[in-house]
């Protein structure tokens, strides 16, 4: 009937079921494959043990400086900007002003920090490395050998315009040409290989690093490019916004002085015409009191926009907080030669014992593969002689 001819299958036959005894052989013969090949096994130990301790001292002992900052910019609540909040509400100023710093962020500082004219003045400020005080571009030169040069390098010393070549304290508008593209290349080099900078939108803080190979200018170094970064605002940005203000102001002076002229014009004026009965007379008067009023207003105006300046300028000040100092926060970074072996031994073991598996596997896969060969001939043979 129908139900015959569907009954349920067996999954598999007896024949099919996995045997673990096969397999467990197999792995026991593998293992003791490997350890017969101890030799070829210490080989590879040898290799990448070997390069565990090249690596340890390839990368030698590395002196991280870090610096961790952030921004945080002035808000009304401070008392110097409410008094000037004050004075201009007083003037007729109005609106409130919040927090910000301008523009001057965590991304803009992130930035500044890498930029050629922080780390440029950077590298013409003086510090002490080693006992020896000198430029920091003098010391950089020192610190990776471009005079002398090294074994696939030529050292500076081989060129006749580089020969005994060293930067001498100045700004930056009077360096010459060679000097500032030795600059230019000391910069392209601290970029590429000392300095990092992480920014995270998520996160408060900004966190610089420099890496050199010597404490003292890993440490001075980072010192010198936070500090110029936090005077930047102050020294540039504040300057020329002052200088801005002090035109403006010179020019309220300016108008003050011109008002007083015409209140004693106007005065003046008025004396001369009190006892007039003809109004021409007055003509004068009248346009001298005019143009005081003219005056009046262009003095008010003049005054409401520079106290407004003022209150702007507070308003963008930004306040960098420096949370780790490099100056306590500069560390030794090295690769134990011990742990560099051990680790390059066990790579060396994992990748030799693999290498023996997959040779041991070929073998024998070439080994049956001659073997059918070898049957497949003789049964040919066997069918020719029949």
């Amino acid at each position: 009937m129908a139900q015959d001819n569907y009954k349920i299958q067996r999954a598999y036959a007896d024949d099919e079921e996995i045997h673990l005894g096969p397999l467990w052989t197999n792995i026991k013969q593998s293992f003791r494959y490997v350890f017969r090949k101890w030799y070829i096994l210490l080989i590879w130990i040898a290799i990448f043990g070997g390069l565990g301790l090249f690596y340890a001292w390839w990368y030698g002992l590395k002196y991280i400086s870090t610096a961790s900052f952030a921004i945080q910019g002035q808000s009304a609540s401070s008392g110097l900007l409410s008094s000037s909040l004050s004075l201009a509400n007083s003037l007729g100023l109005s609106g409130s002003v919040g927090k910000g710093g301008g523009g001057f962020d965590n991304r803009f500082f992130a930035s500044l920090i890498q930029t050629r004219k922080v780390i440029k003045e950077s590298l013409m400020q003086e510090g002490v490395v080693d006992g020896k005080l000198d430029l920091m571009a003098n010391h950089y030169i020192d610190l990776y050998r471009w005079r002398n040069g090294g074994l696939i390098s030529k050292g500076w010393n081989d060129d006749p315009k580089l020969k005994n070549f060293k930067f001498t304290p100045k700004p930056l508008e009077q360096l010459t040409r060679l000097e500032d593209s030795i600059l230019n290349v000391i910069y392209q080099s601290i970029i590429d290989n000392n300095l990092t900078m992480e920014y995270d939108e998520s996160s408060p803080f900004n966190t610089a690093t420099f890496v050199t190979r010597n404490h003292d200018y890993s440490m001075n170094m980072m010192k010198h490019m936070v500090d110029k970064s936090a005077n930047y605002f102050m020294e540039d940005v504040y300057y020329l916004n002052r200088q801005n203000l002090g035109v403006a102001d010179q020019r309220v002076d300016s108008l003050g002085k011109a008002l007083k002229n015409l209140d004693y014009r106007v005065a003046h004026l008025q004396d001369v015409t009190n006892n007039l009965i003809r109004q021409k007379g007055m003509l004068g008067t009248t346009a001298a009191a005019r143009d005081r009023d003219l005056l009046n207003q262009q003095y008010s105006a003049a005054v409401n926009n520079v106290e407004l300046a003022k209150v702007t300028l507070l308003t963008t000040a930004p306040i960098l907080q420096v949370i780790d100092d490099p100056r306590y926060s500069t560390q030794a970074s090295f690769v134990s030669k011990t742990a560099a072996f051990i680790v390059g031994s066990f790579i060396g073991i994992f990748l030799g014992s693999i290498f023996l598996l997959v040779s041991k596997t070929v073998k024998d896969s070439n080994m049956k593969m001659q073997e059918r060969q070898q049957i497949i001939q003789k049964n040919k043979e066997d069918i020719a002689a029949a």
